[in-house]
């Protein structure tokens, strides 16, 4: 905690959104403190919903108010939604606290403090306080960055890198603190998307004895440089390594200059295992994950490769460094996913992956019998785009919105001459032909996490690891990366006669990789593929054209039940599975981020989280008794507590 505390300099977080005034303050608030509501009811944090009021005014006004103490209560002002969140907030003063014989409108940051001073609030670190002050100033520093951004996308409406720069304007959905970045010992601010600035590479020699790798090279070969460097710049860092007594064997490794700063203050012996090349060779543009880098080189394809490299950067409680277990079993889970594109010829045609294969981790310790305790704190991956047809957009990209309440993407999309027949004329309404285009989505992505689920593996199908690929015909394809979260299911694999792969798991923590039930495992396409990357998508797309978010939960109800009729007609367990717990279940899981994370007292590799739940979305836009989840309404959804043995478990822990 002294850490962010020693980061959250609130006089600059201060500064940054007087900055901000006068094109979006406002915005940034109410985006802020929407985000904070749909967290706070979405993971029932503390039993939030169970102690929630709705009423409702003229038209679809409604107040949801929370009682604080005897003479107070804190009131969320807006219109009802007819979805899983509650409540769209109003854009001016959207929370007010109520006493006895005065009212006030509060900040985000005060709407948090009064929530932490509610009797009933069990938290008392000012974890959550501290974070909620660095996602405010990180938010204030993206959209001062809007302009340049969407200029970007102007300029070139089919760049990967440029889509990557734009889906920093949401980050992750329904998470006040999901911007929170804590850069420790140096500031970052010289490196993330909104700075506009490249990276310019820092190198290092190691023998290849000392690293941990993907694939065997040839001795002599130098891969990463030949990939990241023009012909001048591979003939200055070879002039460097012979001048600096580097192995003539050695393997020359990116390092992000960053994590070089980092390492030469927290972790000098690890460096003492390598040969510095110093850095001004090679530069990359930064995305919005921040240790994800474009190459810039322009001879190359833009989609192309990115380059991923360690940074010890906390963010969602997890520090972004690159433990090589997990880059060993993403190599694994890879060719998991290509067995399954083989046999299955819809698969085959529709879902495209990453080659990730291509990586290097310097070892801290001599052990080369065991990756489960080396921590990554130097690796780097070269990423590699499949070679087809048209261009790439990140499903995150589509749930961006401007603070002027535009939708980049679907907007990029409902243009694009390819999709023209799909969208309709541009003389239908706009938002008909959004929702057309967000269907096909919806569909493709649909599709492809339930065949995956029927043969007993599950990718992470968040906006981050799934770009739409758009060529020719349309929407062609979903491209995805970051195998390394592919979890599976042994027993639902072994009916269909696959192996599962020989992950490397470390027991001391919970594993999340390897499960034991196929309902555990569907559990993951309806928290990540459905409820963040989907729903994001029809959250934007309601707020934006001020309709209602039933329309787009219809659209994925229809969806869903046209897929398991279908798709999964040759799978009849994974069919029954889905009919019981898509359709048939009041409830559905739901992740929990926020009392994980302020309850997590050290840093680790795998964002906190727990599991709750929340009505069953499709009976709720579907308007089913029994669904609303609200209290004084029947039917309220209960949540298993954030705060209980569920929280403990991590998602990316593996």
């Amino acid at each position: 905690m002294s850490q962010i505390a020693e980061r959250a300099d609130v006089a600059r977080t201060h500064a940054d959104a007087s900055r901000a005034q006068g094109i979006a303050t406002a915005s940034i608030e109410r985006m802020l403190a929407q985000d904070l509501l749909d967290a706070l009811w979405l993971e029932d944090l503390h039993g939030f919903r169970g102690r929630s009021q709705l009423s409702r005014g003229p038209g679809d006004q409604a107040v949801l108010a929370v009682s604080l103490a005897d003479d107070a209560t804190l009131r969320w002002l807006g219109s009802h939604i007819q979805g899983p969140r509650v409540l769209r907030l109003r854009a001016a003063a959207p929370v007010v606290l109520q006493r006895s014989a005065s009212s006030a409108s509060l900040s985000v940051a005060q709407t948090l403090e009064a929530l932490r001073r509610a009797p009933w609030w069990p938290e008392p670190s000012d974890r959550l306080t501290q974070l909620l002050t660095l996602a405010q100033r990180q938010m204030a520093r993206t959209f001062l960055a809007q302009g340049a951004l969407l200029a970007r996308v102007a300029a070139r409406p089919r760049s990967l890198a440029a889509w990557e720069a734009v889906c920093c304007l949401r980050d992750r959905p329904f998470h006040p603190l999901a911007r929170a970045k804590l850069w420790p010992d140096f500031s970052g601010d010289d490196f993330d998307v909104e700075s506009g600035r490249t990276v310019e590479l820092h190198w290092v020699a190691a023998t290849r004895d000392a690293l941990a790798s993907g694939t065997t090279q040839e001795r002599e070969a130098q891969p990463v440089a030949t990939a990241l460097l023009d012909e001048v710049e591979f003939a200055a860092l070879a002039q460097r390594a012979r001048e600096r007594g580097a192995a003539a064997s050695a393997l020359w490794l990116a390092v992000h200059p960053w994590q070089w700063l980092h390492l030469q203050r927290r972790a000098p012996e690890l460096l003492m295992r390598c040969v510095d090349l110093g850095g001004g060779l090679g530069a990359a543009l930064p995305t919005a994950s921040l240790r994800t880098l474009s190459i810039t080189a322009a001879e190359r394809p833009a989609n192309d490769i990115h380059l991923k490299l360690s940074l010890s950067v906390q963010a969602l409680g997890a520090s972004r460094v690159m433990p090589p277990r997990y880059l060993h079993n993403g190599v694994l889970a890879q060719a998991c996913l290509e067995e399954l594109r083989r046999r299955d010829a819809w698969l085959g045609a529709h879902l495209e992956l990453c080659d990730e294969t291509q990586w290097w981790a310097l070892r801290a310790g001599d052990d080369r019998t065991s990756l489960i305790h080396e921590s990554g704190e130097l690796a780097c991956m070269l990423r590699r785009y499949p070679e087809t047809d048209g261009w790439l957009l990140p499903m995150a990209a589509c749930a961006a919105i401007t603070s002027d309440t535009r939708l980049p993407a679907l907007d990029a999309l409902c243009a694009d001459p390819a999709l023209r027949v799909l969208a309709g004329p541009p003389s239908d309404a706009p938002v008909e032909r959004v929702w057309r285009v967000f269907g096909e989505m919806a569909r493709l992505l649909i599709e492809t996490g339930l065949r995956c689920f029927a043969h007993g593996v599950l990718p992470e199908l968040h906006g981050q690891n799934v770009m739409l690929r758009i060529g020719i015909v349309g929407m062609q394809a979903l491209v995805l990366r970051d195998h390394d979260t592919l979890r599976v299911c042994p027993a639902a694999m072994g009916e269909h006669g696959i192996d599962p792969p020989a992950y490397l798991v470390d027991r001391s923590t919970p594993n999340t990789l390897i499960l034991d039930r196929a309902e555990t495992l569907l559990a993951y396409f309806q928290t990540l593929a459905v409820e963040v990357n989907l729903y994001a998508i029809i959250a934007a797309i309601a707020e934006c054209y001020d309709t209602d978010e039933a329309t787009g939960w219809n659209i994925v109800a229809r969806t869903l039940h046209e897929t398991v009729d279908t798709a999964l007609q040759g799978f009849p367990h994974a069919q029954r599975c889905a009919r019981q717990q898509l359709f048939d279940a009041p409830q559905w899981p739901f992740k929990q981020l926020l009392a994980p994370l302020a309850a997590r007292t050290s840093v680790g590799t795998g964002m906190p989280s727990g599991l709750g739940t929340i009505a069953n979305p499709l009976w709720t836009a579907a308007g089913v008794s029994g669904a609303s989840g609200v209290s004084g309404v029947s039917g309220a959804s209960s949540a298993s507590s954030a705060s209980g043995a569920s929280a403990a478990s991590g998602t990316q822990s593996r």
